[in-house]
């Protein structure tokens, strides 16, 4: 029941015992991911006009920040995989991110074929990849599910409701 234990506790550490060290990726990632969005369109700024934009961050906290995150950080990362060193802890890191990012292509193709060509496209799985790292290592040092689950819900509420991001929720 290691596992179990280890993403309990992982729920029950509170983001906010967390050493800022844990969140020092999160403004690469933000400049990594404008860039990249910005420069090949997968960007598109302008406000969501959608009569479901107010519910729009509560369902994406449940799907896909904090499904996602207890899966791919605590799951697959040991909660406390620095105790095993940092050579280990990289490589958990990496393992998870790259498991994360063949998840996106995985999802369309299985799940939701509308989401083909974007879940394909090879920049948006390097935004993909830069949040998986950002939110592997944030995982790493804080020892809560919570840190990468902000992440990784920030991103992509800013995506969706400001910068003309996909979400299933609305194409239904």
């Amino acid at each position: 029941m290691r596992l179990a234990d280890d993403l309990t506790q992982a729920l029950l550490h509170s983001p906010f015992k967390t050493p800022l060290k844990a969140w020092v990726l999160v403004p690469m990632f933000a400049i990594i991911a404008v860039s990249v969005g910005l420069s090949t369109g997968l960007f598109r700024p302008g406000w969501l006009d959608s009569p479901l934009a107010p519910l729009l961050p509560f369902i994406l906290f449940l799907f896909p920040s904090l499904l996602e995150e207890a899966f791919f950080r605590g799951v697959l990362i040991p909660r406390n995989i620095l105790a095993s060193g940092r050579v280990k802890a990289t490589w958990r890191v990496v393992i998870s991110t790259l498991l994360f990012v063949a998840w996106h292509p995985f999802n369309a193709m299985a799940f939701n074929p509308t989401a083909i060509p974007l879940f394909l496209d090879p920049w948006f799985l390097v935004i993909v990849g830069a949040m998986g790292l950002t939110c592997g290592y944030a995982y790493a040092l804080s020892r809560s599910i919570w840190v990468p689950v902000i992440i990784h819900w920030a991103a992509v509420t800013v995506w969706v409701l400001f910068l003309g991001g996909r979400n299933l929720v609305l194409e239904l």
